[in-house]
């Protein structure tokens, strides 16, 4: 059967190369310094409290898609509380981050319309831009001169749309977004923000585009996880009334899918409160993320570091990497080794992230050793 040749040599291929992949538990004792719980809410027992007085009144499940009978209020009120965090007229909850750029990009792109993209975007818009009928220019990351060079090329096609990640989630460093709005602005562009790894991080939680003090413009759409700092499960896009609307009818991904559980949604809607309500935690966050970032500089460890909680060490080698991964996880720390294709071939990396939960004993226990076994792999 041509199915098991197929896979046999792919996986041969993939193995060889160092890029073969499985699924970890970790244990109850790991110290994880992977997880994208950037505000320590996905285990808040507070939430898990107030889960127990209202699940009589939760559905487990939603039973069907939202435009059939399965919108609720519980994700009515989501939506407007989502609303407030991003400071915009309307909102839409669908179920991943995935579902929302592959289902957004398509939606508003056709055959007319000129997709540009910073090269480092997440695969989720990668995948949008290939399933929509769009042309696209890819520019250099966060390269303004050739991200103008490219919009020149193309000022006098009506539909173009600039698309870029607010955080960058594999290096941790953030999109110029006044630059990007200027060009957005001057040359008649929609600007997409992908703010999976800023909401609720960057802006006192509002996400990057407040970090740099804008505010939302008509032609600017924000997307977001509930999944990451949130806690929770699924994604949003934030905008005008009429995109919204525009989006409920025509954006497939939306449509032809089950709604999230009306139990999942009260979680997010939980934490989207608290985000607006107490700083306390984005405070926290920032002082661990400092504080490590601090402690690895003193100790000579090479950390990229752009003011998020995602602090990268460039390995190089794919089997290195993994080596120095399941080093560390024996010393009951998980700090996952990310290879290609999710980075570029030769940067293989050490991709930390940081959390509100971690303690100082955490933080020193990491540097302490993560350095001796840098320095293993460096002394043979």
């Amino acid at each position: 059967m041509w199915l098991d040749d197929f896979v046999n040599k792919e996986l041969e291929q993939i193995k060889r190369n160092g890029l073969y992949r499985k699924r970890i538990i970790l244990d109850n004792d790991v110290i994880d310094f992977s997880s994208n719980d950037y505000l320590g809410l996905k285990d808040n027992p507070e939430t898990k409290e107030k889960i127990k007085t209202h699940l009589e009144k939760l559905s487990l499940g939603s039973g069907a898609s939202t435009l059939i009978s399965g919108y609720y209020q519980i994700q009515e009120q989501l939506e407007h509380e989502i609303s407030k965090l991003k400071q915009t007229e309307s909102s839409l909850v669908v179920g991943s981050g995935y579902i929302a750029n592959t289902g957004l990009i398509p939606a508003l792109s056709d055959e007319d319309t000129m997709i540009f993209s910073d090269e480092y975007n997440h695969a989720s818009i990668i995948d949008g831009i290939r399933l929509s009928k769009a042309k696209k220019e890819i520019y250099k990351h966060i390269d303004m001169q050739d991200l103008e060079d490219k919009l020149k090329k193309y000022k006098n096609v009506y539909k173009k749309i600039i698309i870029t990640d607010g955080v960058f989630s594999m290096e941790g460093d953030i999109a110029p977004l006044k630059e990007i709005n200027f060009l957005a602005k001057k040359y008649g562009a929609v600007l997409i923000i992908d703010d999976a790894h800023g909401t609720g991080v960057m802006g006192e939680g509002r996400g990057t585009l407040y970090h740099f003090g804008l505010e939302p413009e008509d032609h600017i759409i924000q997307m977001g996880t509930l999944s990451k700092a949130v806690g929770s499960y699924g994604a949003f896009i934030s905008a005008t009334k009429n995109v919204i609307d525009y989006l409920v009818n025509k954006m497939r991904t939306a449509i032809f899918t089950t709604g999230l559980s009306p139990l999942q949604n009260f979680v997010s809607l939980e934490h989207i409160k608290l985000i607006q309500k107490n700083k306390s935690r984005i405070k926290k966050l920032i002082e661990n993320t400092e504080l490590l970032y601090q402690k690895m500089k003193e100790n000579g460890i090479p950390v990229n570091y752009f003011g998020t909680p995602i602090l990268t060490v460039i390995i190089g080698d794919e089997w290195k990497t993994l080596k120095i991964r399941d080093k560390l996880l024996k010393e009951r720390l998980f700090v996952q080794g990310i290879r290609p294709p999710t980075v570029p071939k030769g940067s293989s990396r050490l991709r930390i992230t940081v959390s509100t939960k971690h303690t100082e004993n955490d933080i020193n226990l990491l540097l302490n050793k993560l350095k001796k076994v840098l320095d293993e792999e460096k002394n043979g």
